[in-house]
């Protein structure tokens, strides 16, 4: 009984040992700071922004900062993704943000691929010029546009809802070209192959029908 006791005595010792040492080195890792912060990959969010976000400053631990515990942080910003954490040898930090994917602008406002608006638009995200009425067609807009591959956005000048009475999720795209595309959302992933379509069309100017059919109209 008294070496059982004395077995159950050693485990308990060498367990509370070992918490010691683990929340000293906890506590000595935490004294060691961040002595600078680098952001990058941010367009729309600030780098103070960022910072505050993930709750940094001068007083944060060095070795205690991690990427998992900054990504939680940051969903509740509706403009960033997600942000990880680099450590460099000279005790400083990159943040590498990534922010949510930017559609298109509308009425000054950028829309991101939550469906959320941003102040600061991008110049290069296209235009919707006129307003999607039906708001189930438009909340289907936003989610079929994040299927558009980031090349072709930047290709698209305006965006038009061209509806008619065949179709009521019907859109006309102004591409920076001069072409014009008609497409419908459930066929909107065929405009990520407009480079190559154009390259059939030999440099003529007209209207690109991928709503049905396939089909290229040249201006008169």
């Amino acid at each position: 009984m008294k070496k059982k006791k004395k077995r159950k005595l050693k485990k308990v010792f060498v367990f509370l040992l070992f918490i010691i040492i683990v929340g000293i080195t906890i506590f000595l890792l935490s004294l060691i700071k961040v002595r600078g912060y680098y952001v990058l990959g941010n367009s729309y969010v600030d780098e103070d922004t960022v910072l505050e976000t993930c709750d940094l400053d001068e007083e944060t631990s060095f070795f205690l900062t991690w990427s998992y515990l900054t990504n939680k942080k940051c969903k509740h910003n509706s403009m960033i993704k997600s942000v990880k954490v680099d450590h460099t040898k000279t005790f400083e930090i990159r943040l590498i943000v990534e922010e949510y994917k930017v559609l298109f602008k509308y009425n000054n406002y950028a829309i991101n691929e939550l469906g959320k608006k941003i102040d600061s638009p991008n110049e290069d995200a296209p235009v919707l010029i006129n307003k999607v009425s039906d708001k189930e067609i438009y909340n289907r807009f936003i989610k079929k546009m994040n299927k558009v591959d980031d090349e072709i956005l930047s290709i698209i000048s305006d965006i038009k809802y061209d509806p008619n009475d065949v179709d009521n999720e019907r859109f006309l795209f102004f591409m920076n070209d001069g072409n014009m595309v008609y497409v419908t959302l459930s066929k909107i992933t065929k405009i990520n192959s407009y480079p190559s379509i154009t390259k059939t069309i030999e440099n003529k100017k007209g209207v690109l029908y991928l709503d049905y059919g396939n089909y290229f109209v040249p201006m008169e």
